[in-house]
């Protein structure tokens, strides 16, 4: 899709720094192909100046120089690209100084991460031509990064040379709900949701998604044929990227996607004698989330993952061998509302964080959690499940249930959701029912000041 797509505060963050004087500097990262490089393109389109964008691989030291030399030449002196040669990365910023000491430069290090590992000295480096050569000259300069943890600790990080060197940072997400609906304009909200279940919101995932084609073909062709986009080597990819022994970590998210989600029983079910250090990379990874609860569970938070292992990764032989839509047909379809029951609970959260003190949200709160408590009653241990709580601090202010089916919302489930409001230790909480297909007449005249949200008014 040639369509540029959301990213507004982003842009507008972007040309704000632009806008001023001197040196500049912003910092973006995220994970893998949210779209932190579309991003930037746009932005340089936008403006139209001179500029380098370079991209760092898994190359050598002298490889990298060589290229980064390369792409300053062919950006900013074409006549002198393969007449000169850099013999060092001070070269190639010295150089970059005195042309940006002309006019405006927007000079791009993307997936900075890789030249930094290849080159241990290059954050002292760039420290030293910030706070010199560059800071008397009109370089805008910016670094990308998709290892979240590495940008976070070593070009953040308090005890980071680049600390507080950077004018804005920014953390780059995967796009919400209403913006990834724009890729699939084609489509009913129903189908809307799915694609945002599906994909997560992640930009590059949507761009495989042809609007003019069924959900179900789309589905079909991206998750159960032979040349899937998401096979198994690109899931594998997405969760082992930058990390060693990856049948641990594809062992793990197994383990969690068939509902050993406490921390002993996915390490019974593994194998493994210490799973610490896997999950917090995961976690850090965003593709599996700690859940806080009087007994600490996991999940697996990347929508698409958690897709593919539940629904996918079971029929791998039948798809291999050409079923694969017959498996889809027989075996995943059916369940399309209950892999999206969660995937619902993350839009509405969306949605409640969205409208905060408006007539849609007439309340104040600062976080939206899942509830999950063991309550005794009489001489039962009874499980109280709360799909949203909106929380001011740590005061309840907001309760809210969802439901992702065919079947309007009905007197039980509205019954269930009331008997569960009398164990939480609040009171006058604002109360929100969500429903794919609406409600009952029944909600409808005894959900008393609840408010009712359909998937349609979320949209």
């Amino acid at each position: 899709m040639d369509k540029f797509i959301g990213r507004k505060e982003e842009l507008v963050s972007l040309q704000e720094l632009y806008n001023k004087k001197g040196f500049q500097m912003a910092v973006l990262f995220g994970r893998r192909r949210v779209g932190k490089t579309t991003l930037i393109n746009k932005f340089i389109e936008i403006n139209k100046c001179k500029s380098v964008s370079f991209v760092s691989t898994e190359m050598t030291e002298t490889e990298l120089l060589e290229r980064m030399g390369n792409d300053v030449l062919e950006s900013l002196t074409p006549n002198l690209s393969g007449k000169l040669k850099f013999d060092s990365f001070d070269s190639v910023f010295d150089f970059i100084a005195e042309e940006s000491s002309k006019e405006r430069i927007i000079f791009v290090i993307d997936e900075y991460p890789y030249l930094a590992k290849s080159c241990p000295y290059m954050n002292s480096l760039l420290q030293k031509y910030i706070d010199g050569k560059w800071n008397k000259s009109n370089l805008y300069f910016i670094l990308l990064g998709s290892l979240v943890s590495f940008m976070k600790e070593e070009v953040l990080g308090t005890l980071a040379p680049l600390h507080g060197r950077a004018n804005r940072e920014f953390k780059i997400n995967p796009f919400d709900y209403k913006d990834t609906a724009l890729f699939v304009p084609g489509y009913n909200e129903e189908e809307k949701a799915i694609v945002y279940g599906l994909t997560g919101g992640v930009a590059k995932y949507l761009e495989q998604f042809d609007s003019n084609l069924s959900l179900d073909v789309n589905i079909e062709k991206l998750f159960f044929s032979r040349n899937a986009f998401f096979s198994e080597e690109q899931i594998k990819t997405v969760i082992t990227a930058e990390k060693s022994n990856p049948v641990a970590y594809n062992s793990i998210i197994d383990a969690i996607a068939k509902g050993k989600t406490k921390y002993n029983e996915i390490q019974m079910t593994t194998g493994m004698s210490d799973i610490s250090f896997c999950l917090k990379n995961l976690i850090a990874a965003e593709i599996v989330e700690r859940r806080e609860a009087p007994k600490p569970y996991y999940v697996i938070s990347d929508s698409m993952v958690n897709f593919y292992f539940k629904y996918v990764a079971p029929g791998v032989s039948l798809i291999n061998s050409g079923k694969g839509k017959l498996y889809f047909e027989q075996k995943v379809k059916q369940k399309l509302h209950q892999f999206m029951g969660s995937v619902f609970e993350k839009m509405a959260k969306e949605y409640i964080l969205g409208n905060v003190g408006t007539k849609k949200v007439p309340c104040f709160l600062t976080d939206v959690v899942e509830y999950q408590n063991s309550i005794k009653a009489g001489k039962e241990i009874k499980t109280v499940e709360i799909d949203l709580l909106g929380l001011d601090g740590k005061k309840y202010v907001l309760a809210g249930e969802c439901k992702f089916k065919s079947e309007k919302l009905d007197k039980e489930d509205l019954e269930n959701f009331q008997e569960k409001l009398n164990y939480l230790p609040a009171s006058n909480l604002k109360t929100m029912l969500f429903s794919l297909s609406g409600f009952t007449d029944y909600v409808i005249e005894n959900s008393k000041n609840m408010a009712l949200v359909t998937l349609e008014k979320m949209y």
